[in-house]
């Protein structure tokens, strides 16, 4: 495969841009910030071509990440990701070896680390549900509290609901 040389901004602003058709806004603006931590790190190291990544180059960037200030375990596993993304598409428009996102080395996380529990108490709930029910009545914001409270889901399972799960629990077809 011949690669096409191409310099650390350069390659974020094209990844940046292939991702504003599938993703929000405020994705794009996260995988920025994540990314241009890498872009500093290959200034400080002249690295002006993405052509000259490797595994063990890859590695020394998570490391110095790693010992970076009080970043948490979690944070890091995001930027990794973010970095093991940004490079598998450098793969596909030839900036680096294809299967160099294999060696993204990102930390792995135990069972609930890095999960928040954050929970709302009875009363301030009920609180803010006779607020929103006097003065905000079927807003969005009093329904999905409502929602949320009543049912007792988590936030991310609300989510991930959609009509046709609500139709398929009352039996009708869709």
């Amino acid at each position: 495969m011949n690669l096409e040389p191409i310099d650390p901004k350069t390659a974020v602003e094209l990844y940046l841009a292939e991702r504003e058709a599938e993703a929000a806004e405020s994705t794009i603006r996260s995988h920025g910030a994540r990314l241009s931590h890498f872009v500093r790190w290959c200034g400080e190291r002249d690295i002006d071509n993405l052509n000259d990544l490797t595994g063990r180059k890859l590695h020394e960037y998570r490391l110095c990440r790693r010992n970076d200030g009080d970043l948490k375990k979690t944070t890091l596993k995001t930027q990794m990701d973010t970095l093991r993304v940004f490079v598998r598409f450098l793969g596909t428009i030839d900036g680096v070896d294809q299967d160099l996102h294999e060696k993204v080395r990102s930390p792995d996380l135990r069972p609930g680390e890095g999960v928040r529990e954050v929970m709302l108490d009875q009363e301030q709930a009920e609180a803010v549900l006779d607020h929103l029910e006097r003065y905000e009545y079927a807003s969005l914001p009093h329904v999905t509290l409502a929602f949320l409270w009543h049912t007792m889901i988590r936030m991310g399972a609300a989510r991930s609901l959609d009509v046709e799960d609500i139709l398929r629990e009352w039996g009708q077809d869709f």
